[in-house]
């Protein structure tokens, strides 16, 4: 395969798809060099180790929804009702098309115990996700209440995920993303 130019971002994207689908541990350097389309010699030039480039990986997930997903609870222009049903419109889409499911709570069950300096990554994570779903419910509900039901949904959605992978069946996803909107109206 002839070598590729290839931007470190580029690298960091490729390789979030491989970890997605193989796991941490499952993946080798050599995997996501070839998936990159680069020599190991080359991808070693760019990250030291697979860990440091895991760290990267992660920055990189967390950055991009941030930006297209998590913002969307924080615009002026959405009524607290449509906040919440792109936000989790968005959610579904982004989880659904990526094989795999969700790549952070996919290594925070697979590397937690054996590599805790990837916890404050996905820690970071998961507490922007819940800040933003807090953000939404912080309309109709206490900024204590808001949280603990934004935390209740995202641990709702990565169920759902995962009952959607192992079952097949959308259903799971279809009845989280109801009990969330319905959580907005129960004040």
């Amino acid at each position: 395969m002839p070598l590729q130019k290839i931007s470190r971002e580029e690298m960091i994207f490729t390789s979030a798809q491989v970890f997605r689908k193989q796991g941490y541990h499952n993946t080798s350097m050599n995997d996501l060099a070839e998936a990159c389309g680069l020599t190991k010699g080359i991808f070693y030039h760019h990250f030291e180790s697979k860990e440091e480039l895991m760290k990267a990986v992660l920055h990189g997930v967390h950055l991009h929804f941030k930006t297209t997903l998590f913002a969307l609870a924080y615009s002026d222009k959405l009524t607290p009702e449509e906040k919440l049903e792109k936000f989790l419109a968005k959610a579904q889409r982004m989880f659904s098309k990526n094989e795999g499911g969700c790549l952070m709570a996919n290594t925070a069950l697979e590397t937690l115990s054996s590599l805790p300096e990837f916890a404050p990554y996905l820690k970071e994570f998961f507490q922007d996700w819940i800040d933003a779903m807090a953000q939404i419910y912080s309309a109709v509900y206490q900024e204590e209440k808001a949280k603990r039901i934004a935390e209740q949904s995202v641990q709702e959605f990565e169920g759902a995920v995962m009952f959607l992978r192992i079952f097949g069946d959308k259903r799971y996803m279809d009845d989280m993303l109801e009990r969330a909107k319905l959580r907005l109206t129960l004040v």
